[in-house]
């Protein structure tokens, strides 16, 4: 019998023998399972073509994802730009956790059956010891001198991503072994814990030392997650103490960087932490993803600091780093982004603000989590997301073009933002209905067209939310509902009419609009008030000499000329950030006009057909008896595919 065969008999055996660890809270509201939620409309058909794409083809399950895998057959990350340690072992775990979350969405056994194999073949590649990775030497966890890797990469580099690389690899497994029940995964994927754990505390190496120094351990530190869910899974006394000793790493005397206990409590934004204000250390993806491991951590033991420590730092970032396009950061790094006149995002970092947020949703109930939600995913998300489904954007920019990368750290097929889209779409089809646990009310959260099954009850959405102002709410239950209605923050007036009576209610102000349901079939339709808004802009001038987020937006080299110094409006509709952009006929020079801000201008949309966008309309501005027309259409649709270099398609600017 293999060993790995055996591991998994005896965590079968001591599963069966004790009960697992269980968390000390419950979260405030119950998400549906996937299979039981189905995105539709033109948002869902963007997902089905993405997810067909990148993990249900051929070609993604025979060519992307044996790429990623060969990258364990041939371990060179630390070899092949050697002193600097690459990152080919992230995109294997990436594609599996974002694959099993889509089997599960589709309730697919051939899927599933797939993917359960492609966990054995990768487990072919484990040591005995439980090492699993793309470093030839798994103890290069402590980065090179920089400036000996000047002759590999032409400028002092430190990089070293040998443990986020074995985070995915780890997690990727545990997903797999929660779509599968396959224990021998699990097995594979607790080996390979261990080991990690082991292999430090024998090199007296303290995890947040380890990776790239300028991201201060975090990288390194986001394992936190996926290490809770494995305590969960098989109650080795081994996590629970590596977990505590990792949170006890953002609560240090001399408040070393990030700290974030004693620097969150401050509410000041990130960048005034500590002297240096350039966002070297604020790596925005690699936080955040830590920040869901605290939420994970405080799920399973109920420290209550833990989650008031997250919760404080969501207010910052949404209050200092809110972009132009809707997520925050800039460029993945926290630098106060929302006082910058230019907006640039990863969409990773997207990715894992919507997770964030959808986590403190799920144990707080605090709509407002819901409602940065909704502007983070209807644009800067949707508009990252390519429309073939191929591929997407790297920067998701606020004009000109958004900017793609291929062949990173030396794959053709793989990208970190790429292979993490998935997961986003999945969390969205889970938060559309909810449930309260405390009373079983259900919550209507996000409103573009669903289906969703949870409990008793079925919730139908239809029509063609964020760009039509109306949706249809069919709900089918067996029993009578409390029925919980999201009222967006923009929508000044919202109208609920029940069906067939024809009985209405105007809500001009709160948090929820509560409907109760009889048992039946029951048809509300909701109604918004989208009233365009034209936002007009006080941010600081730049001086593009001095400013150091120069560099991060001409990462593309063909796009210093765009950078702004002064600022703009923005116009929107619903949550629907709006551009002027080339695929609803606008040319170039009127797309990079802006010059309406602080004018006094109002603005009304004309909505037409254009087959190219989610939505189009043309606006015509008008002050005095000054008019300016121009066509609009959705910020997602305005750049949504593979641009050629130079090419100004869109602005959101005004």
């Amino acid at each position: 019998m293999k060993k790995t065969m055996v591991l998994a008999v005896v965590a079968a055996a001591g599963a069966a023998c004790g009960a697992l660890p269980e968390n000390a809270v419950k979260d405030a509201l119950v998400a549906p399972e996937l299979k039981n939620t189905r995105v539709q409309g033109q948002i869902g058909a963007k997902f089905d073509t993405f997810m067909q794409e990148r993990c249900l083809s051929d070609f993604a399950r025979g060519v992307v994802v044996r790429e990623a895998r060969e990258a364990f057959a041939h371990p060179d990350d630390d070899v092949f730009q050697a002193p600097v340690g690459m990152w080919k072992g992230e995109f294997w775990g990436k594609l599996m956790i974002s694959s099993a979350r889509v089997a599960q969405y589709q309730d697919n056994p051939a899927f599933t059956a797939f993917l359960r194999d492609e966990a054995h073949r990768l487990m072919m590649f484990q040591k005995p010891d439980g090492y699993l990775g793309t470093y030839v030497n798994p103890e290069f966890v402590i980065p090179g001198d920089p400036e000996a890797a000047r002759k590999t990469m032409g400028w002092a580099c430190d990089w070293c991503w040998n443990l986020w690389c074995r985070k995915y690899t780890m997690w990727g497994l545990l997903m797999i072994y929660k779509t599968t029940g396959d224990r021998e995964i699990l097995a594979a994927a607790d080996r390979a814990m261990t080991q990690q754990i082991e292999m430090l505390r024998r090199m007296n190496v303290k995890l947040c030392d380890t990776g790239t120094s300028a991201m201060v351990g975090m990288p390194s530190c986001s394992v936190l997650k996926p290490l809770v869910m494995l305590y969960r899974e098989t109650g080795k006394p081994l996590f629970l103490d590596y977990a505590k000793e990792i949170v006890s790493y953002w609560d240090r005397p001399g408040n070393p960087a990030p700290n974030f206990f004693p620097n969150a409590a401050t509410g000041r934004p990130l960048n005034e932490w500590y002297p240096d204000r350039t966002g070297r250390w604020g790596k925005a993806y690699e936080m955040m993803s830590c920040l869901d491991g605290v939420l994970e951590y405080y799920r399973l033991t109920g420290e209550a600091r833990c989650l008031e420590m997250v919760k404080q730092m969501q207010a910052i970032l949404w209050a200092s780093e809110r972009n132009l396009v809707e997520s925050v950061g800039y460029n993945d790094q926290f630098v106060g982004a929302s006082r910058h006149l230019n907006g640039t995002s990863e969409p990773c970092d997207a990715i894992h603000w919507i997770r964030l947020n959808f986590d403190l949703y799920l144990i707080t109930g605090d709509k407002k989590y819901v409602d940065a939600i909704e502007m983070t995913f209807y644009n800067a998300f949707l508009a990252g997301v390519f429309r073939d489904g191929k591929w997407g954007a790297r920067e998701v920019r606020s004009h000109g073009r958004h900017i793609a990368r291929f062949g990173q750290s030396g794959m053709r097929h793989q990208h970190c933002c790429v292979n993490n889209m998935p997961r986003t779409f999945m969390d969205v089809a889970q938060l559309g209905v909810t449930r309260e646990a405390a009373d079983g009310a259900l919550r209507v959260n996000l409103y573009s067209p669903s289906t969703t099954t949870i409990g008793d009850a079925t919730v139908v959405l239809t029509g063609e939310f964020p760009v039509a102002d109306r949706v249809t709410a069919m709900m089918e239950a067996k029993t009578p509902q409390t029925v919980k209605f999201r009222l967006p923050p923009w929508s000044k007036a919202t109208v609920f009419r029940r069906l067939p009576d024809g009985a209405e209610t105007s809500v001009a102000s709160g948090d929820w609009h509560t409907v109760q349901v009889p048992a039946g079939v029951t048809a509300i339709t909701v109604k918004f008030d989208m009233t365009p808004r034209l936002e007009d802009s006080d941010r600081a001038p730049s001086d593009v000499r001095t400013d150091y987020r120069y560099g991060r937006w001409n990462v593309g080299r063909d796009t210093a000329q765009l950078f702004r110094t002064t600022p703009a409006a923005r116009l929107f509709r619903g949550p629907l950030l709006l551009a002027k952009a080339k695929a609803v006929g606008d040319d170039e020079a009127d797309i990079l006009r802006a010059d309406l801000n602080k004018g006094g201008w109002k603005v009304k949309l004309r909505p037409f057909v254009d087959d190219r966008v989610m939505g189009a309309w043309e606006a015509t501005f008008t002050r005095g008896k000054e008019v300016y027309k121009t066509n609009v259409c959705d910020f997602p649709s305005a750049g949504d595919s593979l641009l050629p270099i130079g090419a100004n398609a869109f602005s959101i600017f005004f």
